[in-house]
């Protein structure tokens, strides 16, 4: 098989999966919503460890929360920082009967390690319905609570939501933001053809109900992505379905990442929580290491009107399955900067399995997994 007919063959398979997950973005747009008056008691649940610098700004979002009076919780859990998370955060909520404040205990257990053992520890206590979550590095907008818990319908067991980029000055913040887009909407689509991806825990919701019935993160095999792990559990429950909606009104923004070694971090945690992952993500996977490897080797050894082709097929493909997401999100400007993106996305995605090879370790939030 030549170089020629691999590359091609592969840009081509990478063209038609970007137009399947293109309708299967469009039912993720287009999902049902509950049209009822009523609203159900729900819990915001934020679990804080070392977010000395961000946890005052994300206190300050969540207060302006529009949610009918009663109806909302929002319990911040302290998780062994050591900082003065907790100061700030009292200092913060302080006043607001809305705000809850417990500290995580020093001993962990079984599969309820770091993260998964706050969560759990609010979740047991916590009244409402329904569980919300972010991260104490995100803002959340006044209608994300209201306009996420109108997807849980019928057999709705969890609500997954994007999450951009704050922007910033310099380039960096931006790569980051088309980064997350493009991926967030990949599992968008996957969610729509029922072979969902992925999710992330700093815009993830779920029924209570649900969540203890599967056995809570105690039931679930520790991961460093708990989140992920959580969503693949009741995914895999035909009793319950999972959706990825695109809309405006649910999105959260977060800081992003401020250097080479702390994105590399993040995405290295990521990576191996991923693992495991259905047929479809090996797919993309695949085809993602070939088309990118393609971009950044491929003039060498092909034809360059081939090479340029081939290129230029990859990008239409994402851009294809990405437009519509960038609109409804008003990112627009965005645009400007995927030339820059496809080779900075390239590059850390070929880089990301050959740094296992020194080691599996991760390193996140001072501890180590």
């Amino acid at each position: 098989m030549t170089a020629e007919f691999f590359f091609t063959s592969v840009t081509v398979l990478y063209f038609f999966t970007h137009f399947l997950l293109f309708f299967g973005l469009n039912r993720s747009m287009r999902l049902k919503k509950n049209k009822s008056a009523e609203y159900p008691k729900v819990s915001v649940i934020v679990a804080c460890r070392n977010e000395s610098e961000n946890i005052e700004r994300c206190i300050n979002a969540l207060a302006k929360t529009e949610y009918p009076a009663g109806l909302l919780e929002i319990i911040l859990v302290n998780d062994n920082s050591t900082d003065d998370t907790l100061e700030k955060m009292s200092l913060a909520a302080k006043g607001n009967p809305v705000f809850k404040i417990i500290n995580t205990e020093a001993k962990e257990s079984g599969n309820l390690k770091g993260k998964a053992n706050a969560l759990d520890m609010a979740i047991k206590i916590c009244t409402g319905d329904y569980i919300v979550s972010t991260d104490a590095d995100c803002e959340v907008g006044p209608y994300w609570v209201r306009e996420t818990v109108k997807y849980f319908i019928e057999n709705t067991a969890m609500v997954c939501g994007f999450t951009k980029i704050k922007p910033e000055k310099g380039i960096f913040s931006k790569l980051q933001n088309l980064d997350w887009m493009y991926l967030l909407t990949l599992a968008s689509a996957s969610s729509g053809l029922n072979m969902i991806l992925s999710c992330l825990g700093n815009n993830l919701s779920y029924s209570k109900k649900a969540y203890m019935e599967i056995g809570g993160y105690t039931g679930i095999n520790f991961s460093v992505t708990e989140d992920l792990a959580l969503m693949r559990k009741l995914n895999s429950d035909k009793r319950f379905k999972v959706v990825y909606p695109v809309n405006n009104h649910c999105i959260v923004e977060t800081l992003p990442c401020r250097s080479i070694p702390e994105l590399m971090s993040q995405k290295r945690r990521w990576f191996r929580g991923g693992t495991g992952i259905n047929l479809l993500g090996y797919l993309i996977g695949f085809e993602l290491f070939s088309v990118n490897f393609l971009l950044l080797s491929g003039f060498i050894f092909l034809d360059l009107k081939i090479y340029l082709l081939l290129i230029i097929l990859k990008t239409l493909s994402e851009l294809l399955l990405i437009n519509k997401v960038l609109f409804t999100f008003k990112l627009q400007y965005l645009y400007k900067y995927y030339i820059i993106f496809i080779f900075y996305f390239a590059a850390y995605g070929l880089f990301l399995p050959l740094s296992f090879i020194t080691g599996k370790k991760i390193k996140w939030k001072g501890r180590e997994f």
